[in-house]
């Protein structure tokens, strides 16, 4: 049996509810000494009516930064499809200095096309299309938090030495990558990632674990 702590979290949900409370949530969940706070990163209500109130991630990162003191902070996850990943990795080193070294780079491939639609985002051509731009977009995101000047020539990011300067507080800001793709995602995730988001059953859950660990050999 392992010695390591047993840790817990807490997401808190930033739709169907006044900003105060959800930041009330985050600063209580701190003083309760849990060990991470998590948002979600959506654009349109997931549960329930989509047509209700929902605040941005980042952002709300930032109000519970200033509300905690402990707690890491991160997006559980962050939809890949939103944002430039070179501008993500600033985003997430910006949050880095506002919570004192506290952040976590949550990202995944996306999934919610009704947000996308509505916004005018780009969905991609499917699943498979996202995991590559996911792969291509953690490979920068890596780059500029450990860093190191990134010029990217993938097939759907581009950049020309591109710096992240400040730097993260942190020695090493981590990287979370949410999904369960055997194929792709846990790929990127043995090549990139530093922790790991997955749901399902316990033998779902094993099986995932097995296939990582053979990407990760």
């Amino acid at each position: 049996m392992s010695d390591r702590p047993f840790k817990l979290g807490v997401l808190i949900w930033p739709q169907y509810t006044p900003w105060q409370p959800m930041i009330d949530a985050a600063a209580s969940a701190d003083q309760l000494g849990y060990d991470s706070i998590w948002t979600w990163d959506h654009l349109y209500p997931i549960a329930g009516s989509p047509d209700g109130p929902i605040f941005e991630g980042y952002l709300t990162l930032a109000g519970m930064a200033a509300v905690t003191d402990r707690a890491t902070l991160g997006l559980m996850v962050g939809a890949n499809t939103f944002r430039n990943p070179a501008l993500t990795a600033k985003m997430a080193t910006t949050l880095d200095h506002l919570s004192g070294g506290r952040a976590v780079l949550g990202i995944g491939g996306a999934w919610f096309e009704t947000e996308h639609e509505a916004y005018g985002i780009d969905f991609g051509s499917g699943f498979g299309e996202r995991l590559d731009r996911l792969d291509e977009a953690v490979e920068v995101m890596r780059g500029m938090l450990d860093g190191r000047p990134v010029s990217a020539r993938g097939e759907h990011y581009r950049s020309r030495e591109v710096r992240n300067a400040p730097p993260p507080v942190q020695d090493r800001l981590p990287i979370l990558i949410g999904g369960g793709g055997e194929k792709k995602t846990l790929r990127t995730v043995a090549r990139f990632a530093d922790a790991w988001n997955i749901g399902g059953s316990p033998d779902e859950v094993r099986r995932k674990d097995e296939v990582l660990r053979r990407w990760c050999d």
